[in-house]
């Protein structure tokens, strides 16, 4: 619940200019944890360390090779797969 909680803190941090300003005068978690709990957000320290392990993992994998591996690979038709396949009389 208190992930959610964190998104919708995120949002109406993005949504409300002043609400914004506040968060940017935030010198620590401390700070913005108060913050959020100020505005009716049960967002707690765990809540940003998680986001953050989150954050840097998908970071990771949107950088890393290993990515590509599980992408199906676009498909493409070649002449042969194209055209119906003949028998020849024998």
């Amino acid at each position: 619940m208190s992930r959610e909680a964190l998104q919708d803190f995120l949002r109406a941090i993005e949504h409300h200019q002043g609400l914004r300003r506040d968060a940017a005068r935030c010198s620590d978690d401390i700070e913005l944890l108060a913050l959020a709990q100020r505005h009716g957000f049960d967002v707690i320290q765990r809540d940003l360390s998680d986001d953050a392990q989150e954050s840097a993992i998908t970071r990771w994998f949107e950088t890393s090779r290993i990515q590509r591996s599980f992408q199906s690979p676009p498909s493409q038709s070649t002449p042969s797969q194209s055209t119906p396949s003949q028998s020849t009389p024998s």
